[in-house]
């Protein structure tokens, strides 16, 4: 056998393997799909959306400098002042607008799972995001989180 080659006995372990592998999950199959809405996957440390305090916010900008993905454009209100809204298509959700704010106007909430129709729907305004976005659920949802088991991912039920 030279270098580099598997020999004949590896290769037909390796195919033997495989098949197990195939027959085991035809007859118990391990998935891990998550059937939403009836099921919610756990985030963990994941950040969700931003809120904003209008009246705390002083309009100093650094949310729009800070910002990496240059995602918050600041608007003129009727008062003269600048807020800051966010563009969820280009935000990254890092949260440093929230992290520089000096007066905590920008806050973040447990909203993970934000959709829209459109990508005109993601541009918030200052307006936009003095309200949390409604969240409708038809079902109360089962928790579940993804977690690995010697290298292979399983679908667990949080209580």
């Amino acid at each position: 056998m030279s270098s580099g080659k598997l020999s004949y006995s590896a290769i037909i372990k390796a195919t033997i393997d495989a098949i197990s592998i195939a027959a085991r999950n035809f007859v118990k199959p391990e998935r891990i799909t998550i059937y939403y809405p009836y099921e919610k996957l756990e985030y963990g440390r994941a950040r969700g959306w931003i809120g904003l305090l209008v009246e705390k916010c002083t309009s100093c900008m650094m949310c729009a400098r800070i910002c990496p993905a240059n995602a918050i454009k600041m608007y003129v209100a009727p008062n003269g002042k600048r807020y800051p809204g966010i563009d969820y298509g280009r935000c990254i959700m890092c949260h440093f607008c929230i992290d520089v704010c000096p007066t905590e106007a920008l806050f973040p909430t447990d909203i993970k799972e934000l959709t829209w129709y459109d990508s005109k729907e993601m541009l918030y305004t200052p307006e936009m995001e003095r309200e949390p976005p409604k969240i409708h659920q038809l079902h109360k949802p089962i928790k579940v989180a993804i977690k690995y088991a010697g290298g292979i991912p399983k679908k667990v039920k949080l209580a």
